[in-house]
């Protein structure tokens, strides 16, 4: 049968647009791309995504999002299902897996052939992620977890003046004093401090300690031997059993984790809150009361070191899209892009320009905020070694007898020593 001439003048167009589109699909790459993280951290890379797809429509960024804590084990296994990211957003703590495992691509020669500057970056975080002469990730924030939220409300009525960034450990114990609040029955409704997470690891910092003898070739655990450390576990103990102004684990442990812990500021039923910059999205929405951020308090001697986190963009070693992945890196760290994470308020940028900017430097709650930018240099990351999460569970499960006043903090730490001596820091 012949087709007439009519028909064929339909079906040419047709066919050649069918045509175009198979073979603009076939040249399109399918990027992985792994993050960790809630709704705001989805929000802000589709928008990524989608300005990327603008650009470079040849790249099609597919994206998964696991749970903060399951997020290494989660990246792992897709890995070696074959389905494993291309690109991982990963917070500094999923690093020394991720790098031990050998599944980071070295990134030095690609910064050089990209002309991107490593010293736009703070260089303490650029540190984090550079090992033995090689860098593998691009730091996307960093996160000093040293900022004591503090309900102004709650300080005018008790008469109290505003904390000074340099104030000290006794004049923050003071201060929580007085803004502890307990009804006629003896039940607290209001505590004058909370943790966001129930960890030592501000006071250990904070007090000079340690909890290896080197953080990024740690060869022994010290925190249970290093007196500055246990200066700094002693002071936390006496937040709780001696002056009563910080919870004690049981009071804490039906509310869950920092989300609720967060929440306790947000209602009003503790005056100061510590944690990191990341609850400012959350904390623009209290209505119920003014409030600002101060610095953690500094020891007698004047010390002032906290725990430091962040996040970094790697790329997997063996992705078979390389160059689309370090396309799409170089694109998610240009200072415009940078610009625009940096005003959800949600994080510090690495980018040293972009932090001092106006971008991070609004008009919004909280007024201080510029302080983390004085705070950058004293923040210690935790121990580059793959069996930090397991010692640190195993440090807090020790530990936390002590912090329930079940026994002496010298009986747990008693019990602590030899656990770590038998267990050393595992960097292979």
């Amino acid at each position: 049968m012949s087709v007439g001439p009519n028909i064929l003048m339909i079906l040419l167009p047709l066919l050649l647009i069918a045509a175009f589109l198979f073979q603009r699909k076939r040249n399109v790459t399918v990027l992985r791309l792994a993050i960790f993280g809630e709704d705001p951290q989805k929000v802000i890379f589709n928008r990524l995504i989608l300005d990327f797809a603008k650009v470079t429509p040849g790249i099609r960024v597919e994206m998964t999002c696991h749970a903060w804590a399951n997020y290494t084990r989660e990246v792992i296994k897709d890995i070696r299902s074959g389905r494993g990211p291309d690109v991982m957003v990963m917070e500094e703590a999923h690093y020394p897996e991720l790098l031990f495992d050998g599944l980071l691509e070295p990134l030095n020669q690609y910064f050089i052939n990209s002309q991107m500057d490593i010293n736009q970056f703070y260089p303490q975080v650029v540190d984090r992620f550079f090992l033995d002469g090689t860098l593998y990730a691009v730091p996307q924030d960093t996160a000093p977890i040293c900022l004591v939220y503090y309900n102004k409300n709650a300080f005018d009525e008790s008469g109290i003046p505003y904390p000074s960034d340099d104030w000290n450990w006794d004049q923050f114990v003071e201060t929580a004093k007085k803004l502890k609040r307990v009804d006629v029955d003896g039940q607290v409704t209001r505590w004058g401090f909370v943790e966001g997470y129930s960890s030592p690891g501000s006071w250990v910092h904070g007090s000079g300690g340690t909890y290896v003898d080197d953080i990024k070739h740690p060869t022994r655990w010290t925190i249970a031997t290093d007196p500055n450390s246990l200066r700094g576990l002693r002071f936390r103990w006496d937040l709780i059993h001696r002056h009563g102004i910080l919870p004690p684990p049981q009071w804490i442990r039906p509310l869950g984790g920092d989300h609720e812990l967060a929440w306790m500021f947000a209602q009003g039923k503790t005056a100061m809150f510590l944690f990191g910059l990341w609850k400012v999205s959350q904390f623009r929405e209290i209505r119920d009361f003014n409030w600002d951020v101060a610095m953690i308090p500094r020891d007698p001697s004047g010390r002032l070191d906290f725990e430091l986190g962040g996040t970094a963009y790697g790329i997997h070693k063996g992705s078979v899209h390389k160059k689309a992945a370090w396309d799409f890196v170089k694109f998610i760290s240009d200072p415009e892009c940078v610009r625009k994470m940096a005003m959800d308020g949600l994080t510090l940028p690495a980018n040293m320009g972009i932090a001092n900017s106006d971008a991070f430097l609004d008009d919004k709650d909280p007024r201080n905020k510029r302080v983390v930018l004085t705070a950058m240099k004293r923040g210690k990351y935790a121990p580059l070694c793959r069996n930090w999460f397991d010692i640190q569970t195993r440090i807090t499960l020790e530990l936390m007898p002590a912090w329930e006043g079940k026994e002496t903090l010298e009986a747990a730490l008693d019990r602590l020593r030899p656990i770590l001596e038998a267990n050393p820091p595992v960097t292979q």
